[in-house]
């Protein structure tokens, strides 16, 4: 044995002996393992392991695991049946003195498709069916999500290649995501769904993603690609995500769980649910606070806190029906308050004071509201057709109450974008903002941010055919609008207090309301011939987009002064994309795409227009997965917004970018060496990495700042070129324990080719975080985490306006329970 392996098995086995413990072996041998199901990858409670021609058998407990024996050496046939799964069978080699570890994945059985994939609208048939997508996919459970009590959905998606995550807030209330250099600002260039619903805002009319459903509530998320996406629009060139909720169980269930942490952090989850013959229902709610990790001038709280309920019931014909059909209702409410602002920091205060907040942000909050109905019916008239109905309604109030100005009289009004991108050239701006010195006549401009998004659609997806044609059609009827009625307040900044001087009136400032219409219709195919399968596709998408702007001297929108712009648009979104199936575990893949997003009714914009392709291969197995997969997106038009979130002026026109470039390589994957040693436990690895580079082709002038002039050749902002991701864990029946790292490259915030200058980019940073469980019984498990283990001093991001950081070392204790 070399030197190498010797040595990377005496550290692996003192790694697992501190957490696991050493045990005694007889002349025989132990089975150990893990049994989830299959979609969904939550662990199975009392799933039935036997060993044939043996009367040796055992149940596995809460944590879903099991172990068994002593057993002797030889070929044994193990069964594991869990009621509503398919039993699954394995032959195993018992080796003397050695566990052996398996994974095991049960799937529903009966029907064609799991109840819970149509409940979740799922885009790629969960844990297990990720395996089988014509393209990039990547599927998050439920244990990943738990295990670091997440609520900041950057941290849970971080392990998936070719996302572009910027951090804003450091608790991950509004997300910046993009996909394959899309565009991070407020994820509004991707496809954003919970269980298949579009959960954006107004995602045709301004897709910008204000609200963000709360990911700490969610059993699971799904990432898609690549061609196969196309189905899922109206943004197509980037990719789609899919967050899970709380499923209806299939039995009587109850959980909860409660985290107290740094920050006077506080988190309680509690759902309950039951099955009862043909009607199963969830209520759910969840709580998120905290007081914030940023310190104000003066003192105040910089926290927030956000609620959420959430209700479900289905109804389910009986197992034998001639025609299976069901109904799912959900209704969802989410409240948020939050004290969070767009003041950033100067590079010079944040090198003194990486956590400061300036006072003059002091009144900024965030009040906002999110409802949600459901109603999805699913009916099975034959073997080969399943037809599945949706109709949905969002409403979404929110009032940005922030600081949007700053007025001298030396130097008249200052935006606080310019103003901390260049505080040499606003010295009485930044004296008033840092409090550093009072300045007579000065007023503080801060907007309400105030709309409200309304959104109401109606979509059929069909499933037809089996085996090796089966076609996938849909049609959607979608309507949403955003209605902005604005205003501005003057104050003035005293000694660390603020004191209202003007009070603005409603609709002053911006009263416009943008609708958007808009008929979809895709077709997708799947057709195998032996080992290879094809996935042609098409995608047409009709839109009608008008803004009718009132005008600020018209608050009660008489229509005097009215203003109307229209854009009428047609697109065909065609893909095609083929697997070929080399073994049982492994297959490779290529795709080519057509990526669209919409114009928007600003005049001259165009349509966004790429042309998009990957090639790939993935293996998996129970034990393994190794996904690779290289993509080029060549725009014809990239299309830019003036978001202030994304440090422009906060106009939200759009403009064209012309031609671009993004080409990238992704890497995902993971293993479980828990058979390395022979210990009883699971010892699973992930690894990710993403390269990726994002060219502008074209010459152009554009007034939003991280853009500016630009160049053939300049890189896109807020890119990173390098990421990387890993973790190491170890599970065994009482106790869990993982280590997982992050690693982002510098990356350049405003487009150039040359090396950026200091307070032009941000520089790379590692964050570490650990995540530990014990078992208290089958019932109660108590957890710990630490985000940032090492307090990582970094800046995250340099906008909205200024230098923010990146959530300090924040500790988590909690107790998770479920009856």
């Amino acid at each position: 044995m070399s030197l190498s392996l010797r040595f990377g098995r005496l550290a692996a086995a003192l790694f697992v002996s501190l957490f696991v413990g050493t045990p005694s072996f007889a002349q025989t041998g132990m089975i150990s393992g893990l049994i989830v199901d299959g979609v969904t990858g939550v662990p199975l409670k009392g799933a039935h392991v036997q060993i044939h021609d043996m009367s040796l058998a055992v149940s596995t407990n809460e944590r879903g695991l099991f172990t068994m024996g002593p057993i002797p050496v030889d070929l044994q046939e193990i069964s594991v049946s869990y009621v509503g799964m398919q039993t699954v069978h394995r032959t195993v080699e018992v080796m003397e003195d050695a566990v052996i570890w398996l994974d095991i994945f049960l799937s529903e059985e009966a029907i064609r498709i799991p109840e819970v994939l149509v409940e979740q609208a799922s885009m790629t048939g969960g844990l297990k069916g990720v395996a089988n997508v014509p393209g990039s996919a990547h599927y998050i459970g439920p244990r990943d999500i738990q295990q670091f009590a997440h609520q900041d959905a950057h941290r849970v998606l971080r392990g998936v290649p070719g996302l572009n995550i910027q951090e804003e807030d450091g608790y991950g209330l509004r997300p910046n995501i993009g996909i394959r250099g899309s565009g991070a600002e407020r994820s509004s260039k991707i496809t954003i769904m919970e269980d298949g619903v579009p959960i954006a805002p107004a995602p045709y009319a301004a897709s910008a993603a204000y609200y963000f459903p709360s990911i700490g509530r969610m059993s699971g998320v799904e990432v898609r690609k690549g061609s196969a996406q196309i189905k899922y629009g109206p943004a197509t060139t980037g990719g789609a995500i899919n967050l899970l909720s709380t499923p209806i169980p299939s039995r009587r269930m109850a959980k909860g769980q409660l985290t107290v942490g740094a920050e006077q952090t506080l988190l309680g989850h509690l759902s309950v649910g039951d099955q009862n013959g043909q009607v199963g229902w969830l209520l759910e709610g969840y709580r998120n606070s905290s007081d914030g990790f940023k310190q104000l001038d003066g003192g105040g709280d910089t926290g927030f806190g956000k609620s959420d309920l959430l209700g479900k019931v289905r109804w389910s014909s009986k197992p034998g029906a001639r025609v299976y059909q069901s109904m799912t209702l959900k209704a969802s409410l989410t409240e948020e308050l939050s004290n969070e602002t767009y003041l950033g920091l100067t590079d010079a205060d944040f090198a003194e004071a990486p956590l400061r907040r300036y006072a003059a942000s002091r009144e900024d909050l965030m009040d906002a509201s999110h409802r949600l109905f459901m109603a999805r019916h699913r009916i099975k008239p034959s073997n080969n057709v399943e037809v599945i109905t949706t109709a949905y309604h969002t409403r979404f109030n929110r009032n940005w109450y922030k600081l949007d100005k700053v007025f001298t009289p030396a130097e008249g009004k200052v935006s606080i974008g310019s103003l901390l991108n260049s505080p040499a050239s606003y010295p009485d701006a930044y004296d008033v903002v840092s409090g550093s010195r009072f300045v007579s006549e000065h007023r503080l401009d801060v907007k309400a941010n105030n709309r409200t998004y309304r959104v109401s659609g109606l979509q059929t997806d069909a499933i037809i055919g089996s085996g090796s044609r089966v076609l996938e059609a849909g049609v959607r009827l979608h309507k949403d609008e955003m209605d902005r009625f604005q205003w501005v307040d003057g104050w003035q900044l005293d000694d660390a207090s603020m004191i209202r001087s003007v009070s603005g009136i409603p609709g002053t400032e911006s009263n416009r309301v943008e609708q958007a219409r808009a008929l979809s219709a895709y077709l997708q195919p799947r057709i195998s011939y032996g080992d290879v399968t094809f996935y042609p596709g098409v995608r047409v998408e009709t839109i009608e987009q008008v803004r009718d702007d009132y005008g600020r001297n018209d608050v009660d929108r008489t229509g005097s002064d009215l203003g109307t712009r229209r854009n009428v648009s047609t697109a065909l979104i065609p893909g095609m994309s083929a697997s070929l199936q080399l073994q049982d575990s492994w297959n490779v893949f290529a795709g080519a795409h057509s990526g669209y997003a919409p114009p928007g009714t600003t005049e001259g914009a165009k349509p966004e227009r790429s042309t998009n392709l990957e090639a790939g291969s993935r293996w998996s197995t129970d034990r393994s997965a190794v996904e690779v997969v290289a993509y080029i997106n060549n725009y014809s038009n990239l299309l830019g917004a003036d978001l202030a979130a994304g440090g422009g002026t906060g106009s939200t026109q759009l403009f064209n970018g012309g031609e671009a470039r993004v080409s990238g390589l992704e890497l995902s994957a993971q293993h479980n060496l828990g058979n390395l040693i022979g210990w009883s436990a699971s010892i699973p690895v992930r690894v990710s990495y993403s390269w990726t580079e994002a060219v502008f082709e074209s010459n152009f002038e554009s007034s939003f700042n991280p853009w500016g002039s630009v160049n053939v050749g300049d890189r896109l902002p807020y890119v990173a070129p390098h990421q990387v991701f890993a973790a190491l864990g170890v599970e065994s029946s009482r106790f869990d324990v993982e280590i997982s790292t992050s690693w982002v490259s510098t990356m350049r915030t405003v487009a150039g080719r040359d090396a950026p200058s200091k307070d032009s980019r941000i520089d790379q940073h590692f964050v570490v975080d650990l995540a530990a469980e014990f078992a208290i019984n089958d019932r109660v498990q108590m957890f710990a985490s630490v985000r940032n283990l090492t307090n990582e001093v970094y800046v995250a991001a340099r906008r909205p306006a200024g230098v923010r950081p990146g959530l300090p070392r924040t500790t988590l204790l909690g107790l998770r329970t479920s009856f």
